[in-house]
């Protein structure tokens, strides 16, 4: 156990999430104080989340203390000037590539996503057989018109295959609460938990490209990423700085870019066997679901001396 005292900043759920999952290895406060030795900080999404995480790491610089930033999605990490950390972690070779690209003399290592370790811990139970059900969760992103445009476009092809649609919006898409998605046929399951949504069995997820389509893939439910390249990818690729996840080019989820391809990749995706079990291992591949790393991560902080 580390002698030092740390500190970890974080604003929005998925880099919350990834934060508790370390703390519980590495306590430490939730905000700096004066004794502070090491700031873990974040990567939020939303502009809130990171004007905290900057401000933070700004702090941190101006006050002699070093920092770690750990993103918990490729492509999250934000240049400060003056307030570059002693090391950045990131899950994969694309997201190093991408933070290189921003600060070309950053230290970047990459380990496991820390964010799913929980998830790695339950992978026995998440997995147990369970029955199913005919119908696909729709998993929506803060952008309304960019999210709902996907998502009708989808709907004539999802009825057409009598393939019931749960819809679950994202907790900032502010046209949600406006009544954007009045008049869709879809199931309104967004305020349920997402445990039990997952519980229910989808035969898939589809989302552009949230996180939770990740999540799905620890319960062994596979996933489809919609990336049409006028809504979907092109956002991705402002936001994140590439229209592809790199998971979907490694075969861990479906992918439709191409709206012309709709049926044929519904079809593979809900009726293949052997398309959804590639998908199923090559998601255990990528996202290396029987390796913590939150473990590794720490043995990492060790060897850079920052512990």
């Amino acid at each position: 156990m580390s002698g030092r005292r740390v500190a970890y900043v974080a604003a929005d759920h998925g880099p919350r999430q990834t934060l508790q999952v370390l703390q519980s290895h590495l306590p430490g406060t939730s905000a700096l104080e004066r004794d502070t030795e090491l700031l873990i900080c974040g990567t939020s999404d939303s502009a809130r989340g990171r004007d905290v995480e900057i401000s933070a790491r700004l702090a941190a610089s101006r006050n002699g203390i070093p920092s770690v930033v750990i993103e918990d999605f490729p492509g999250n990490y934000t240049t400060v000037h003056g307030g570059e950390p002693r090391l950045l972690l990131v899950d994969s070779g694309l997201a190093m590539r991408l933070a290189h690209a921003k600060e070309g003399g950053l230290t970047v290592q990459v380990v496991p996503a820390v964010r799913y370790d929980t998830l790695r811990r339950r992978l026995a139970e998440l997995r147990r057989p369970a029955s199913g059900a005919n119908a696909v969760l729709w998993i929506g992103q803060p952008e309304t018109d960019d999210s709902l445009a996907t998502l009708r476009r989808l709907l004539p092809a999802l009825a057409a295959r009598a393939v019931p649609v749960w819809l679950r919006a994202h907790p900032r898409d502010a046209g949600y609460s406006h009544g954007a998605y009045a008049g869709l046929d879809v199931e309104d399951v967004t305020s349920s938990a997402l445990e039990d949504c997952l519980a229910r069995r989808p035969r898939l997820v589809i989302t552009q490209f949230s996180s939770v389509a990740i999540e799905a893939g620890f319960w062994g439910i596979p996933s489809l990423n919609v990336l049409f390249p006028d809504v979907g990818g092109t956002t991705l690729a402002a936001k994140k700085g590439y229209s592809v996840p790199p998971w979907c080019e490694e075969g861990a989820a479906f992918l439709l870019a191409d709206p012309q391809e709709t049926g044929n990749v519904l079809d593979r995706a809900l009726g293949s066997i052997e398309a959804r079990n590639s998908v199923r291992q090559a998601f255990d591949r990528y996202f290396k679901v029987r390796e913590e790393g939150a473990p590794a991560l720490i043995n990492l902080l060790y060897n850079q001396g920052l512990l």
